[in-house]
């Protein structure tokens, strides 16, 4: 199809009047090192992307055709040729991803790590698992650094009466507004918004709200320098509303029917240890953000919430989510993780995107099941690259794989075998 158009913001618009279906369910400043953790907080993208797409693009990754054995685990490429995909949906059992795309030649800001330079070539995709690949929305901002990395654009979509929800990341935010530095055509960047035919309507800002409100007080900083950011990255249709994760702030926030947004809970820091390539002394301690990546509703209802938590490999947590009660941690000891899943029995999928961490070598990602007695099953790892997106079909169990690759990126699909 054509560009998408965007129209005028919903502000307090009703979303039960967007169309009437359901959307199947799916790090403080530190001490040592301020100007790291400056370079950390950019962007979501800074902790997920700019960390890690330089190994990860550094290596060559090997994507099979569609149909193809891709690897252990009974993994099957169902879609090539995808840029950035991100998070996956299943929908009136159809499958979509959304694209972050690949930034453009339009309008260039500097960035900690290098420029970010804006595009229209975001997009959503519905899958037909054999390959085909249809884009239904397309013309969608997007922000990236040359060649395409390091992309700030559409990361998750649902469904509103059969109404596509769009949720877009954001880049640079000024703390005091909350605006992106690109003006009416970023203006889809950081928000939830809905798509009636070709035209996008902006909805609820993620951004001006954390610049109103800061509610992870900058992960610890120093009451006098608050950092404010935010980038939206993972949301699951919950209640007349939804459960959106903003990675960049740390917290886990409602959008209800009438588009006002509350918080739902606020992600604490964790001490680990330092990686060696920091140069620190053995041993020492260091805070590290929580950066929640997605967020499902589990089978008793409660919400459950992953987190990247930056550079640490095993630091990752999954926090269960009760609005009302504070945030508890369900399972602990992943690395870097991007999504998370319940299978049709009701246990608990989790997808790490890089085995050994972000900022080490390039390693697989990792797809692992949470039993009920609490153990651990890998039900894939080799053929996993980047692995970004996850979602439940009946037996299936799909997931975004080189979701840092412009061009390349690919959905594979994994039938577990009990």
């Amino acid at each position: 199809m054509g560009p998408t158009r965007v129209t005028h913001p919903v502000g307090e618009a009703d979303f039960s009047r967007a169309g009437a279906h359901n959307h199947s369910a799916r790090s403080p400043g530190s001490t040592v090192d301020q100007s790291r953790n400056r370079a950390e907080r950019w962007q979501v993208m800074s902790r997920l992307v700019r960390a890690a797409v330089v190994a990860v693009s550094a290596a060559a990754v090997v994507v099979a055709a569609p149909g193809a054995d891709a690897g252990q685990g009974g993994l099957k490429t169902v879609a090539t040729g995808l840029n950035n995909p991100r998070h996956l949906t299943v929908h009136d059992g159809r499958l979509y991803v959304a694209e972050a795309g690949a930034g453009g030649t339009g309008k260039c800001v500097e960035g900690p790590e290098g420029p970010a330079c804006f595009g229209l070539s975001g997009s959503v995709a519905q899958l037909d698992g054999h390959g085909g690949v249809r884009r239904i929305l397309t013309g969608l901002p997007s922000a990236a650094a040359p060649g395409g990395a390091a992309v700030a654009g559409p990361t998750d979509v649902a469904f509103v009466h059969g109404v596509p929800a769009l949720l877009a990341g954001d880049v640079l935010i000024d703390p005091a507004t909350g605006a992106n530095p690109f003006g009416a055509d970023g203006r889809l960047l950081g928000k939830l918004s809905f798509a009636f035919g070709p035209h996008v309507v902006p909805g609820p800002d993620f951004a001006a709200f954390e610049a109103k409100n800061n509610p992870d007080h900058g992960a610890g900083a120093s009451p006098d320098t608050p950092v404010i950011d935010s980038n939206p990255f993972g949301m699951t249709r919950y209640r007349d509303g939804f459960a959106v994760a903003d990675a960049a702030g740390n917290d886990l926030l409602y959008v209800d029917g009438r588009g006002r947004i509350s918080v739902l809970a606020v992600f604490p820091p964790k001490l680990v240890t330092a990686p060696p390539f920091l140069g620190l002394p053995p041993g020492t301690r260091i805070p590290v953000q929580s950066v929640p990546t997605s967020v499902v509703v589990g089978p008793d209802g409660a919400l459950y919430v992953s987190e990247l938590s930056s550079i640490a490999v095993g630091a990752a947590r999954v926090w269960r989510v009760v609005p009302g009660q504070p945030p508890k941690i369900h399972a602990d000891g992943f690395t870097a993780l991007t999504d998370l899943a319940f299978d049709r029995t009701g246990r608990l999928l989790a997808l790490t995107f890089a085995r050994d961490g972000i900022a080490a070598p390039p390693s697989p990602g990792v797809l692992t099941r949470v039993e009920r007695n609490g153990s651990r099953t890998v039900l894939a790892s080799a053929g996993l690259a980047a692995a970004t997106g996850l979602a439940v079909r009946g037996d299936e169990v799909f997931v975004s794989s080189n979701g840092t690759s412009q061009g390349t990126g690919s959905v594979v699909r994994l039938v577990p075998r009990g």
